[in-house]
């Protein structure tokens, strides 16, 4: 699992038993950023979700499975903002997870901060740079 500023872990794929262990380690929130039937023995959302449930957690599903786009920045950004933290995002390896969570904290951090928090936990994102700058700029937050 990597850090992020705001309370945030993003790591790799997680199963549905998984989900305790982190939950009894405090986690309050699973946010899962990878689209169903990605991968042959990857688990289903609604089995993730319902695993959360069961353990009393919030789940969000924003499955990211091609570009960036305004629909999915928008729900990653409500989601970061209202769910209980600490939170820990997946996907296949974490980098969608990184770079949504970029997104949805670059106003409150900067472009520069945001992008050093991004290198700092391994995740050399670069190419997102200039899409969030452009969305900084709309948010008249740069």
């Amino acid at each position: 699992m990597r850090e992020l500023p705001g309370d945030v872990f993003v790591t790799g794929q997680l199963l549905p038993a998984q989900l305790q262990v982190l939950a009894d380690q405090g986690v309050m929130t699973f946010i899962n950023n990878r689209p169903d039937m990605e991968a042959p023995v990857q688990p289903l959302s609604e089995d993730i979700q319902a695993a959360a449930q069961s353990i009393g957690v919030d789940y969000f599903h924003i499955p990211m499975s091609g570009g960036l786009t305004p629909g999915l920045i928008e729900a990653s950004v409500t989601a970061f903002e209202a769910a209980p933290r600490p939170i820990v995002a997946f996907c296949a390896s974490g980098m969608r997870s990184a770079a949504l969570w970029a997104f949805a904290h670059v106003d409150r951090l900067g472009i520069d901060a945001t992008m050093d928090a991004l290198s700092d936990a391994g995740f050399q994102l670069e190419q997102i740079r200039q899409p969030l700058m452009n969305f900084a700029a709309r948010n008249n937050t740069c």
